[in-house]
């Protein structure tokens, strides 16, 4: 059996979503994917912007989380982005090396959907916000231990 071909041909769930998350420290990676883990959100790590943005990558993302970092992850790397990229959600979460994140100058160049986050909270809210059906079933999960 070919995998390639079985790939091919699975056909994508519209409750299915798909986050990836930039960060190039690995234990930051693994414990907000941890914190963000739902059922219906496959959630796939990387280390460099342009390892997730890669045209050979087979699963498309619905929402990116790109965490800053100086020297690794700096906004100037955003603006570098095709424009079809730009119509994707993205989630900044800024960190103590950088705090201040001029939203509006991205949004001016073209980003649709791009939203700063100052903690992993706010980055699960937006998520909820941008991606509601992915909070109908978290709620379903919670409501059931509320009992």
């Amino acid at each position: 059996m070919n995998s390639s071909k079985k790939k091919s041909n699975l056909k994508r769930d519209p409750n299915f979503k798909s986050v990836f998350i930039v960060d190039p420290i690995k234990g930051e990676r693994i414990h907000l994917a941890k914190l963000l883990k739902q059922e219906n959100l496959l959630i796939i790590t990387f280390e460099r912007l342009e390892d997730c943005l890669k045209q050979n990558n087979l699963i498309k993302t619905d929402l990116i989380i790109y965490v800053l970092r100086k020297g690794k992850n700096e906004p100037n790397k955003l603006k570098n982005i095709k424009k079809n990229i730009k119509n994707l959600h993205f989630i900044i979460l800024t960190t103590t090396e950088f705090s201040e994140f001029k939203i509006e100058e991205f949004k001016g160049s073209g980003f649709t959907s791009i939203h700063k986050a100052n903690n992993q909270d706010m980055v699960k809210n937006f998520i909820y916000t941008l991606m509601p059906e992915c909070q109908a079933a978290y709620a379903e999960d919670s409501s059931l231990g509320a009992s």
